[in-house]
Formats: structure tokens, sequence, C-alpha cells
């Protein structure tokens, strides 16, 4: 949402975009007596709002001097914040109520002028909105993303004439734990069910970040061969041996360890392996040292957090705090010139069965083998992709297997102590 909003910001008052948060995060920036109840565990860790946006963002504006209540809001802020250090008395309950009347009377002055409304689904149905806003038009982004029901908040709480569905439901789908709940369809979202139908339905079938041979892969693998490619040639730093290569898969047998992480949803259990992270590292260096690539045009993905963790550590010994570390749920969206994939499941090739079953693959897979992860954490480079992983171990995924195999006809596919970068010239420490 934040990549659109700041498309949206370059057209300045042509398009008066306003984005608003939920009210949990907006209590969690500017908390008043009782506001911290209504708060769960997750909502008090999850991130702020972005600050490339405050100057559309809905919480923050009302504090802004365009808007009349302003002053009145930044009193009671005040006031508020003297509170919470013990250097005031605390609200009554009454000047709670008018704090909250003044802040909802702000917030339909801002909506009142402004027309593109920038919320998630569930913000949609909020009374700020729906009492406000007339919308007359609807477009869900990531729409494959969001369970049905999400989807449907926006579109049960407003009267829309028209209604846009954008999405990849060959990318990241709803996320549903509840086993009886997936086996009954929620785990399909409302844009496959209308993708389904071919229903007023039309594919995007031009790209305009991956060199061909990074996007070749997945257009033949999810999308038919039909994914058509119109990005200028450009030569990739990655090196497979003396060859030049724009993809490579670099095969490490390393040891998986499980480790507890904290994320923004508390503690979990996660995995880790070293010997990838290793070489991850490696690479980073020389692609950062010897090919003079920013490291802001680098992102490391992987499935797991603990791998995550274990990586930002590496780099901010290193100084390389710049390069994006993330989760390939989180990388959807987004894409860098080179990304570097580390899978983390590996076994003892002995302990690697020739044939195995569902549960098996369950086991020492995982969900590093769903179609739609690795779809996703392929397709966000533009210039050089590099996977690290135990190519025996990933061979017995199906999905992984279909892979491997384009791969090594093309020689994507060697040792990752092999993998080195071209040294800089010119051209490419502009990278």
């Amino acid at each position: 949402m934040w990549l659109l909003a700041k498309c949206l910001v370059k057209f300045g008052d042509k398009l008066k975009p306003l984005r608003v948060y939920s009210r949990q995060l907006e209590m969690a920036e500017y908390p008043y007596p009782g506001s911290v109840l209504q708060l769960s565990p997750r909502s008090l860790r999850h991130e702020r709002s972005k600050a490339e946006l405050r100057d559309i963002t809905l919480h923050h504006r009302i504090r802004e001097e365009q808007n009349p209540h302003s002053t009145a809001i930044k009193e009671f802020d005040h006031r508020i914040k003297l509170a919470i250090e013990s250097k005031g008395e605390e609200l009554t309950e009454e000047e709670v109520e008018d704090y909250k009347s003044l802040l909802n009377k702000a917030r339909v002055h801002e909506l009142q002028r402004h027309d593109v409304i920038l919320c998630t689904c569930t913000t949609a149905s909020s009374p700020n909105l729906t009492k406000t806003v007339s919308a007359r038009q609807i477009l869900i982004d990531e729409c494959a993303m969001a369970t049905e029901p999400q989807a449907l908040i926006p579109l049960v709480s407003n009267k829309p004439e028209k209604i846009v569905l954008l999405g990849d439901h060959k990318q990241l789908r709803p996320i549903v734990k509840n086993e009886l709940l997936r086996k009954l369809g929620m785990s399909k979202s409302l844009f496959q069910r209308y993708f389904e139908c071919r229903s007023q339905t039309v594919m995007l079938d031009t790209q305009y970040r991956m060199h061909e041979d990074i996007c070749k892969f997945p257009s033949e693998e999810y999308y038919g061969g039909k994914l058509k490619t119109e990005v200028n040639p450009s030569s990739s730093v990655l090196q497979a041996g003396s060859q030049q290569t724009h993809i490579v898969f670099g095969n490490v047998i390393g040891e998986e360890v499980s480790l507890v992480v904290s994320t923004e949803k508390g503690s979990e259990n996660s995995k880790a392996n070293r010997a990838e992270r290793d070489v991850v590292i490696r690479l980073a260096k020389v692609l950062v040292k010897e090919s003079k690539i920013k490291q802001q045009n680098i992102a490391i993905l992987s499935p797991y957090n603990a791998q995550v963790s274990e990586l930002k550590k590496e780099l901010h010994g290193l100084k390389m705090d710049k390069i994006t570390v993330t989760t390939i749920t989180k990388s959807q969206g987004c894409e860098w010139s080179y990304v570097i994939l580390s899978t983390v499941r590996s076994l003892p090739s002995k302990e690697i069965e020739i044939q195995p079953d569902r549960a098996w693959r369950s086991k020492h897979v995982g969900f590093v083998g769903d179609p739609n992860q690795i779809n996703v954490g392929i397709t966000r480079a533009k210039e050089g992709l590099c996977i690290i992983g135990n190519q025996e171990l990933l061979s017995r995924s199906g999905a992984w297997r279909q892979l491997l195999r384009h791969y090594r006809a093309r020689n994507f596919v060697t040792e990752a102590d092999m993998i080195s970068v071209r040294k800089a010239s010119c051209k490419h420490s502009l990278h």
C-alpha cells in the first residue's frame, strides 16, 4: 500500500490522496487514557505509520494547521504526554470523551476534502469512513492475498458503482491456519473465484522488471508462457565459474537449526542455516565491495524469520545495514536489482528419501516448497537472482524440481563456492 501511496503523492493536489490507518495504529502513536486497553500485544509491536506519507496520513493531518481542530487536539496531546510522564494530571472521563469527539470532527473535515482514500479492507468499514465518504469506485490491490470475507468488507460497507480487483493468485494467497476452514475453501480468495469464472478478467501480460532470463521460468511455469518482457537489456555482475549469468543456483549442504526469534507477532519457533548464511554474506560483500552495487539495490530473502535475524546481525557488524533483509512474504510487490534467496532447509544426503511421501515432504521441505511463495521469491530481481539451497532436498518438492530442471538445462546450477562477481567498471559502479 505504501508504494502506491508514494506514487500518488507525486501527483500533488490533483488526486488528493489520504492514507487512513487503523484506529489501533493511531492509538499506538497518540495514546490517551484507556486506549492501551484496546490494543492487542501484536498492535503494540506493530510498525508505525510511514514517515514518507506523513503529509497525507489522516491522524497526522488532523494535527496540522490546515485543520480547524488541530490546535485543540495538540493541546490535549500535550496534556496526555505530561500525564504519561507523570508530570501532569490525567484527563477526566469527560475530557477523554471531548477529546474523542474532537478527533472525529477533525477526521470528518479531512475526509470531506480528499478524493482518494487509501486504507485496508478492514479499515474501510470504520464509521468515520462509511458515514462520510461515498465510495463510487473501489479498487482492492493485492486482492488475491485477502480472504473472501476480508475482500467483501469494503464492498458491503459502501455502495460502489465500479469494483476493480487487482492481484495475482499465482503469488501469495490468503493465510488460513485452521485446517477445517482451508478444506471448506476459505483459502480461495474472491479474486481467484472471479478469475476462474473468466468473467470480465484482464491479464496484464507485460512485465517491466525482470531480465528475460529471470522471467522465462515463472512465465512458463505459472502463466502459460504468456508473460512478455519489455526491459532494456542489461548485464549482470553475477558469475557461475567464469560464465556471466543473470541467474545462479548455488548448492550448499548445510545444517538447519531451530531457533526462537522475536517477531511483530511475538516469539516464534523458526529455522536457520548458518552455512547458507555465510555464503549469502560472502556474496553480499563482494556485490558491494567488488562490483560496487549500492546496498539499497540488494535484497536478501528467506522464508524463515530466524534466517532473516541471523543475516541482519551479520550485516550490521559489517556496516551493511542498507541491504534489505526480509522474508519472502514481506517482499511481495517490491523489487531490487539483485536478490539473494536463502532457502534454509537441508538434510544430509543419506537421509533424503528418493521417493518421499507427502508427510515426509511436509516435515523436511515444508512451506519452502509452496509454488506461490517460490514464484514471489524468484520474481523480485531485476538484473541478478542468486538462490542458495540444498538442491538434492529441494528437488523432492515438485515445484523446486521443475525449477531446477529448467535451471540445469541452462547451466544456472553450480556449487555455491563457484559463484563470484565481476569487478566493477565505471558503468557498473552506477547501479
